[in-house]
Formats: structure tokens, C-alpha cells, sequence
């Protein structure tokens, strides 16, 4: 057991990080889920609509570093708030004109893996003058995302660099008056101690009725090893080992690369996603929850879309094999569910580290809005 906190700093192996490259260099849920694969199930509770727009540039490293990291906590922090709560996430990378891209878009989904592997392919790099791009961040995040109707909608603008407004689209104003109208709240995260960026960020929250909040260059994000991470991380591996991936070849490889990026996390991440699936986080293009929830029927399955090694399966042994896949499958979940509260109420005493870091100041807007 341990018995002192330890702060953790987490590298990647080299075997690891080439799995990574590989699997971001396909990239197969680029495009989003397949229509033709199954649904998760169902959540008969609160639709919370979160799109996080993050400035990439060469000096937002350790902030995404951290939020890498985090997204998992911050989740899960999301259920706790809200345990009916039927997310949906989406980012916005951004930079300025003359670096790679201007603004990269990930559509809002409820598939966190998927979200999780695109954020770690994020990496700082370009920039150099200090605005960024922000008026195109914004109008992205406000205009190009799918928010559904009905659902709580926030936005988290994250970076260190005042706006470049340059006329392409309109300006950060006139877009936080949009989202307001559209009853989209903006909230804004100020990395390090640029005043201008600031003035800014203060003027774009209030306009859309959000929260400003102001944390250290590096994002302040500083995770705690647990006596429960390694476990809770092998109870997920369990977790996953219990989806039948339903689809055509694309959603097959989209599962393994989401997995590989999801194998490579540090153990309090994998916790992390461990606590969130416990908390009723589906996974994506998943046969055993899709038939539990209704959304797909035994009778109708193409044995083309089952792994391979299903295919040829008669009814009654796809049936059997779902059963018995659901049954061990809560079985995990019951036991990462009591793991993540002796994990909570560990990091509730020795948890010091990393407060006013990037996820400790999302977690406290969420806390604002969503209560």
C-alpha cells in the first residue's frame, strides 16, 4: 500500500509510443461512428453538450499534456455531478494562419475513447507572434458543432494568447453573442499571466454568460498515483475485453486504434476512464450493450459486421456468448465501482496537488453550471 501521496510524472515507452503513431497516423474514427454500427445504449437522463476549443500552439504544451491526462477525470466528474448525465464531447485545436492548420474540428460524440485518442494526437507547435487565431476557434466551436436540442451546452476556450482578429469570420464578439442567444455558455481558461489575454477572456465570458478562470502556464495539472490505479486499470482492460465490436472494417480498426492509444494512458488515467465506464460511459459500436439496450436484435445481425472470429456462429451461440460477455462485464463494473470510492475518498485526504491546475478549474465550472 502506499502511505504519502506521490506527485506523477509519466513518460511513454518507446514500444508504446510507436502503437500510438501508428494508430493516430490511421486515424480510423476520423470520419465518426458508421451508421450501420450499433448504438450505445440509451441514457434516459440529461443531455451536456461540452466542446473544449484549445489553443495548440508551441507554448500550450504542458497544458495539453495535462488535459491529455485529465479528460477522463473530468468525465467522470461530470457523472458524479449528474449521474443521468448523456454526454457528448468535442475539441477545437487552434493556431493562426501560416502554422499547420488554422482550426482542426472533432465532432461532439458520446464515444470518449475516440475523443480521448484524438486529444493525444495533439501536440504544440507553431505560433510564434503572440495572438492566436481565436475568432475562427470560436466560431467553429459555436457554428459547426452538432449541439442537440434540449441539452446543456458549454464551451471551455483554453490558451494563453489574446485574439488575432484578421476578418475571415467574425470577430469573438459578436460570436459569444451568438452562443449566448443560442444559449450556449462560454467559459474561458487563461493560461499564464498575459493581461491582454485576460481583458479578453473576461469580455468573452460575460458576454456569454460563463466562467473565467486563470491558471499557470504549464496548465497546474499534477495527477496522484493510488494504491487503486493498477488495478482499476487491469478491471478496465477486463471491461473492454467484454465488447463484440459490431461493423464493417473501418469500425473494427477504429476499436483497435481507440484501444491502443487508450493501453499506452498512464494507470490514474486508465483509472480514470475505469471510474467513468462504472458510471454508466458506454462503449461505442458495442454488440453485448447495444442488444441490452434494444437498439440491436439478435435475429438481424450480418455475420460480416461480427469479429472474425464470430462469424459462422449460429444464433444461439452469438446469444450465449453476448450473456456471458454482459455478465462478466458487470461483474467488473460492480467491483471498479467500490474501487473508485476507496480511490476518491484516498485522493480526498492526500489530493493537494494540482489545485488550481486546468482540470480542477473545469471541474469547478462544471460544478457552477450544472447544479
Amino acid at each position: 500500500m502506499i502511505d504519502r501521496q506521490r506527485i506523477a510524472t509519466y513518460g511513454i515507452s518507446t514500444t508504446a509510443a510507436a502503437t500510438i503513431a501508428l494508430a493516430l497516423w490511421l486515424k480510423p474514427w476520423a470520419g465518426g461512428s458508421l451508421t450501420d454500427a450499433p448504438k450505445p445504449p440509451p441514457v434516459a437522463g440529461h443531455r451536456i453538450d461540452v466542446v473544449f476549443a484549445v489553443d495548440t500552439t508551441g507554448s500550450m504544451g504542458g497544458l495539453l499534456d495535462g488535459a491529455k491526462r485529465t479528460v477522463w477525470s473530468i468525465a467522470s466528474h461530470i457523472k458524479d455531478i449528474d449521474p443521468q448525465a448523456d454526454l457528448h464531447v468535442g475539441l477545437v485545436a487552434y493556431r493562426d494562419l501560416g502554422d499547420e492548420y488554422v482550426t482542426k474540428d472533432f465532432a461532439l460524440t458520446s464515444d470518449l475513447d475516440s475523443v480521448f485518442a484524438e486529444l493525444s494526437s495533439y501536440y504544440a507547435g507553431g505560433g510564434g507572434d503572440t495572438p492566436e487565431d481565436v475568432d475562427a476557434a470560436l466560431y467553429d466551436a459555436v457554428h459547426k458543432m452538432q449541439w442537440r436540442d434540449g441539452a446543456k451546452k458549454m464551451i471551455f476556450l483554453v490558451g494563453d494568447a489574446p485574439p488575432a482578429s484578421r476578418g475571415e469570420v467574425p470577430r469573438y464578439e459578436e460570436t459569444a453573442r451568438v452562443a449566448a442567444n443560442h444559449q450556449i455558455t462560454i467559459n474561458t481558461v487563461r493560461c499564464g499571466m498575459d493581461s491582454e489575454t485576460q481583458t479578453t477572456w473576461q469580455q468573452i465570458a460575460s458576454i456569454a454568460h460563463g466562467e473565467f478562470s486563470s491558471i499557470a502556464e504549464d496548465g497546474g495539472v499534477q495527477q496522484i498515483a493510488t494504491p487503486y490505479d493498477d488495478k482499476l486499470a487491469e478491471l478496465a482492460r477486463k471491461v473492454d475485453e467484454t465488447t463484440i465490436v459490431y461493423g464493417d472494417e473501418r469500425v473494427h480498426r477504429a476499436y483497435e486504434g481507440k484501444m491502443a492509444v487508450a493501453a499506452a494512458a498512464p494507470a490514474p488515467a486508465k483509472a480514470d476512464r475505469a471510474a467513468y465506464i462504472a458510471k454508466g460511459g458506454a462503449p461505442a459500436d458495442d454488440l453485448v450493450g447495444a442488444v441490452a439496450s434494444g437498439s440491436a436484435n439478435i435475429d438481424a445481425i450480418d455475420q460480416a459486421k461480427l469479429p472474425e472470429t464470430m462469424r459462422g456462429e449460429t444464433k444461439a451461440q452469438i446469444a450465449q456468448q453476448i450473456a456471458e460477455k454482459a455478465k462478466a462485464r458487470a461483474e467488473a463494473q460492480k467491483e471498479i465501482t467500490e474501487l473508485t470510492k476507496q480511490r476518491a475518498e484516498f485522493l480526498k485526504t492526500h489530493g493537494t496537488a494540482g489545485k488550481d491546475g486546468f482540470d480542477t478549474a473545469v471541474k469547478s465550472t462544471l460544478e457552477k453550471e450544472l447544479k
